[in-house]
């Protein structure tokens, strides 16, 4: 009779807690699937890879500035003015004189121009031979921008890693309280029927039957409130994965301990070595002293090689205004004085480069900070899986004891009620135990830089051997 009792109970709770099911399309989803969405579909992931483009287009365009370039200028006016209305003047005049009056004063007709409309024509050739250093210290600091760029579109993707794992446990950890909220109402519902028999014989008082409806009440709001948490909790999950919030995900894993034998020395060392925003900030600090070396360049000579010609005429393309005419050599530019701006650049730029080492060795210390702080709580929260299983298990004990007592007649309806609830926390503490070891566990990998995509420390070592960005991402890939 208590089997089945204990049945139709469960039952009755399952419909209770299934009225919410949502409708919407259902996938059943791992950890390294959410990742892998995420990776694939994440917004932020999504503008870092722009900016990445953003950063390799840029270097293209200082690149092409080392070759030539080819200017073409073409305009068509209206004109007039006193010059004119002389010039057909003289036109007029010169047209009723005879030709050897013509002749004998060395004018032609052409002298007397009439038109009212002139089209001209440029094209100018340049090619650049000597910038003093600015083009080079250009494209070196695209090329370092280009790197940092690089490193913080697999920093994004470590972040988004980190925080779809994080997401990913949150589901699975409210999915646990909600079996726990589940797991106390069958039991306070058991024990209800309990005390409503033995109230019917006479054996404890209406009191007792009263306070145990409260407590079952209560356990209803928490199991509510615990679907909320858990509906939530999927919903950001989605939104972090590029899916519809109102996915029904069935979530394939669990909670569980796993440990992690490294010291704080060694993911210290390892996170210097390899955080891409860390090694990212020490790019921002070479793109800076040639930003420096740039401005510096604005006191020296530039040199081209320039080849130019124009001509002009009433009609388009035509001549017969201005003849065609052509020069090619050497042009030299050269700001000799420009009243301390170039200077006041250099000083800049100086500053900008203290900035970026200043901001270089914020990161450094901020990596230390992260990844102490990840350290710590991964060791505390693996402490509280340990002292909180161990509770579970005496928790379980002190509430079957107390019901057996209370079934007996030995104890009371409140004891039984307390025990429920401490089993309850304990099991709560338990899974929040669970949650936070495993969310320390994959903040620490993310402070540590633990790589995606590319490994940071073999990128750098790539660049630092004179490889271009392409080539160094190939070479730090992670197979």
């Amino acid at each position: 009779m208590k089997n089945f009792l204990k049945i139709f109970l469960i039952i009755e709770i399952y419909l209770f807690c299934s009225v919410n099911i949502s409708f919407a399309e259902s996938l059943k989803i791992t950890l390294e699937d959410a990742i892998n969405l995420a990776l694939k579909n994440n917004r932020t992931i999504e503008q870092s890879e722009d900016d990445r483009e953003a950063a390799r287009w840029n270097l293209s365009a200082v690149r092409r500035s080392f070759g030539p370039s080819l200017n073409w200028i073409s305009s068509a006016n209206k004109i007039g003015g006193r010059f004119y209305n002389d010039s057909r003047a003289s036109r007029s005049q010169f047209n009723s004189w005879t030709e050897e009056q013509k002749i004998a004063s060395g004018y032609q007709i052409a002298d007397f121009p009439r038109y009212e409309s002139e089209t001209s024509n440029s094209l100018n050739f340049s090619f650049p031979i000597y910038s003093g250093g600015r083009l080079e210290s250009q494209k070196k600091s695209a090329e370092y921008n280009l790197n940092s760029a690089d490193l913080i579109l697999e920093n994004t993707r470590q972040e988004i890693k980190f925080q779809t794992t994080q997401a990913f446990y949150q589901v699975l950890q409210y999915n646990d309280l909600m079996n726990v909220r589940m797991e106390e109402m069958i039991n306070l519902s058991e024990h209800l029927e309990n005390v409503k028999i033995q109230y019917e014989i006479g054996t404890v008082a209406m009191s007792d039957v009263l306070a145990t409806n409260v407590q079952l009440a209560n356990s209803r709001q928490n199991y509510n409130s615990a679907q909320i948490n858990f509906e939530n909790a999927v919903a950001t999950l989605n939104n972090l994965i590029g899916l519809p919030v109102d996915t029904n995900l069935i979530m394939d894993g669990d909670l569980k301990y796993t440990s992690f034998d490294e010291d704080e020395n060694f993911c210290l060392e390892y996170a210097l070595n390899h955080r891409p925003d860390g090694i990212a900030a020490n790019f921002s600090v070479k793109s800076a002293e040639s930003a420096v070396n740039q401005a510096k360049a604005g006191t020296r000579p530039n040199i081209s090689a320039v080849v130019s010609g124009a001509f002009s005429g009433e009609g388009a393309f035509k001549a017969d205004h201005i003849k065609e005419h052509w020069a090619a050599g050497l042009e030299m530019n050269w700001n000799i004085f420009d009243n301390n701006v170039t200077s006041a650049q250099v000083k800049q730029t100086k500053i900008l480069q203290k900035k970026a080492e200043s901001q270089e060795k914020e990161q450094i210390e901020k990596i230390r900070l992260e990844v102490h702080n990840a350290y710590t709580s991964l060791r505390i929260s693996e402490k509280n899986v340990k002292i909180s299983e161990e509770t579970i298990q005496q928790a379980q004990e002190q509430y079957l004891i107390a019901k057996i007592r209370y079934e007996e007649g030995v104890d009371t309806n409140l004891n039984v009620m307390d025990a429920q609830e401490k089993l309850t926390q304990a099991r709560t503490n338990y899974f929040s135990a669970l949650y936070f070891y495993n969310t320390s566990k994959a903040q620490l990998e993310k402070a540590m830089g633990i790589p995606i995509v590319i490994d940071a420390a073999i990128y750098k070592k790539a660049v630092d051997e004179g490889k271009v960005s392409k080539k160094a991402l190939e070479f730090s890939k992670v197979e």
